[in-house]
């Protein structure tokens, strides 16, 4: 049995565990090792003050806090001088009243000699008056004589310090009104509006769980981990919560959370405990709403480099700490609604990359915004496209088909360069990318990705294609931002999103899209992206492998613009990249050397048996339905081919030679094929 004992003004609840009997297991002795390995010990540097950030975000905020208060007061003060005026002749009756009162002893037993004199009692009263001029006998002379000794010593001062007597006179006056002021008409105004948060308490934190409405019947059952803490523009309080009760339960219910804790939704931000048992919650609970917080500004804007295969700055969480992306061996997918900052976010960490000099960009945005253009300097010639056109479309599938074509030339490339001592693991790095011009890191984005995945004719190719890529390229240097407004499994095949590791949902509407940008189960681990407003809230999101929400840096159009100016001249002397169409395998080629002896008509289920054999690494991924897309796209005719079977007709999709061989006599056979 557990006794769960609550103790008064304390900040954590004593845990005593009562059985009959003996122990069953040996009392633990904490040790050395135990303390300076626990992974609770507190930071010994704040977390406030462990980044150029995070102090200058303190200075500011108190500089400016303290300006606008000195302002706010200058402004008022004639009306300050003017309400102590009126309390302060109330102050100095007050004040010699009170001392009289003590020095007369009348507080002591006048209630006695009250009930005394009601009773008709004199010998009582005698004797209780008696007891009031004992007690008064040297309090008068205590009076007579610390006032005489204030009166000489405010004299001398008048008298001998320059300015003494209006300064004494002044601080006569301002003791007389703040005396005689009202409890309840204070003097000097408050600055700030609304309920005022001093800090969290644990019994604050008890009254809102219990308020929350999450299953939380009894204050007292909800351990503390360990003391309340500072946790930089706010407070951070661990808790166990009751039995049969979990984190998410009162995640969901964060809105009577703040309620219960009379203050903002975004100043109140639960969690669950990454590495703790589903019960023990983390609540943070902000000084002023994360709204009226000035996001740092991001690291790289006034100057600096990047570095592909390090870190680089992406934005802030809701503490305002630094968050970074990682890029090497990785892919990036972020999805929301329209309005929640998706090409924001990812335009943002392609700016980080666009200051390392070794990147070269090739960008397909098919919403026709133009929001990425300013990094079409950064592309190489004819692999930048902007529009929802048909056109744009096709030539995004040509940017497909030339990083196909960079999955199959790098990696003998960089095996090479590994064998001449550059590496040790067969994958690009620095010193490589900085060796061979061929071997520079690629970014490629794909903005509203899913009106090319969706398309009737080209969208099961190029879901294929997207997918070998992203298996492919990941050690090859090739990194793919994809993002998307559109989120159900036609528009993220599961292969593409199961593939990619840094993922972001932005706002979306429901646990399904959580779980679908995210990965199953996300939703349930607390990711709540479902909680942000488009528009408002743009740029929030919920990032794989963080449990606190993250803002990314705002980067405006003039930003964005420096920012890129800087990256060309980075780029100044240095080979400039190209990327001239390559011409794919011709898929009719292909068909043609795979088709089987004797036969005018295959169908495509047994024809993508044969190309899989002869290319595994490009046909691998691609269904019947794929490959019959890809064989329009490429002008050859998909029909219904009859055929029997042990006496059986079937009918199926297949193609027939005279059409092949009519693609192969045309003068373009690689418009729409598979990809080299």
């Amino acid at each position: 049995m557990t006794d769960l004992t609550h103790l008064d003004d304390a900040e954590t609840v004593a845990i005593e565990a009562t059985r009959e009997g003996g122990p069953v297991d040996q009392p633990h002795k904490t040790t050395f090792a135990d303390i300076t390995t626990s992974r609770h010990v507190r930071p010994i540097v704040p977390a406030s003050l462990r980044s150029a950030a995070g102090r200058r975000a303190l200075v500011v905020d108190t500089g400016r806090l303290a300006v606008h208060a000195a302002g706010f007061h200058l402004v008022r003060l004639p009306l300050y001088l003017g309400r102590i005026a009126v309390y302060a002749p109330r102050g100095v009756v007050r004040t010699a009243w009170r001392i009289g009162h003590w020095a007369a002893a009348e507080e002591g037993n006048w209630h006695l000699r009250q009930q005394a004199a009601n009773s008709n009692d004199p010998n009582v009263w005698l004797q209780l008056d008696a007891r009031r001029q004992r007690q008064s006998s040297w309090r008068w002379p205590l009076v007579l004589t610390l006032g005489f000794a204030v009166a000489v010593s405010g004299a001398v001062f008048a008298r001998f310090a320059p300015g003494g007597k209006w300064a004494l006179v002044a601080a006569l006056f301002l003791l007389a009104g703040w005396l005689g002021r009202p409890a309840d008409k204070p003097i000097v105004d408050r600055v700030t509006l609304g309920g005022r948060f001093i800090r969290l308490t644990a019994e604050l934190t008890r009254e809102a769980l219990v308020a929350c409405g999450a299953g939380i019947k009894d204050g007292s059952q909800v351990a503390f981990n360990r003391e309340i803490y500072r946790d930089g523009p706010g407070h951070t309080a661990v808790v166990s919560l009751p039995s049969g009760v979990i984190a998410t339960d009162v995640i969901d219910k964060r809105e009577y959370l703040a309620a219960g804790f009379r203050l903002p939704l975004d100043q109140v931000w639960p969690d669950p405990v990454d590495g703790e048992h589903p019960g023990v919650l983390s609540i943070w609970v902000a000084d002023k709403p994360v709204s009226a917080m000035r996001q740092p500004a991001w690291p790289l804007l006034a100057g600096g480099e990047a570095d592909f295969f390090g870190e680089l700055p992406y934005g802030f969480d809701v503490r305002m700490r630094p968050v970074s992306w990682v890029l090497a061996e990785r892919n990036s997918l972020f999805g929301g609604v329209p309005g929640s900052g998706k090409t924001l976010a990812a335009r943002t960490v392609a700016a980080g990359a666009a200051l390392d000099p070794l990147v070269v960009f090739l960008i397909s945005e098919l919403k026709g915004s133009g929001d990425l253009d300013a990094f079409e300097p950064l592309c190489p010639e004819g692999m930048y496209v902007s529009g929802a056109d048909e056109r744009s479309l096709h030539r995004t599938i040509e940017i497909l088909e030339y990083l196909l074509q960079e999955c199959e030339t790098r990696g003998p490339l960089i095996r090479g360069w590994v064998a001449r001592g550059y590496g040790k693991d067969n994958k690009l790095n620095r010193r490589i990318a900085e060796a061979d011009p061929r071997l520079r890191p690629l970014v490629a984005i794909f903005d509203e990705v899913q009106e090319l995945i969706t398309h009737k004719e080209l969208g099961k190719v190029a879901a294929a294609m997207l997918t070998s890529i992203i298996k492919r390229g990941r050690s090859l240097g090739i990194h793919l931002i994809l993002s998307t407004q559109r989120i159900d499994k036609e528009s993220i095949p599961k292969a593409i999103s199961s593939n990619v590791v840094n993922r972001v949902a932005l706002a979306v509407t429901s646990h399904i899209e959580t779980d679908l940008i995210l990965g199953t189960g996300a939703y349930s681990r607390g990711a709540r992206p479902t909680a942000f407003r488009p528009g408002r809230d743009a740029g929030w999101g919920c990032v794989t492998g963080l449990v606190q929400p993250v803002r990314a840096a705002y980067l405006d159009n003039d930003a964005v613009k420096a920012i890129v100016g800087r990256a060309v001249e980075l780029r100044a002397g240095m080979t400039a990249p190209t990327a001239e169409r390559v011409r794919a395998y011709n898929l009719a080629e292909d068909v043609r050397q795979v088709w089987p002896a004797g036969q005018s008509g295959v169908w495509l289920i047994d024809l993508l048996q044969l190309l899989q054999g002869l290319r595994p690494d490009v046909y691998g991924d691609l269904d019947p339905t794929a490959l019959g897309a890809a064989l329009r796209a490429a002008g050859v005719e998909v029909v219904k081919l009859h055929r029997k079977i042990e006496g059986k007709g079937h009918t199926r999709p297949g193609v027939r030679l005279e059409a092949v061989t009519a693609v192969l006599e045309a003068a373009d056979p690689a418009i729409g094929a598979i990809g080299r």
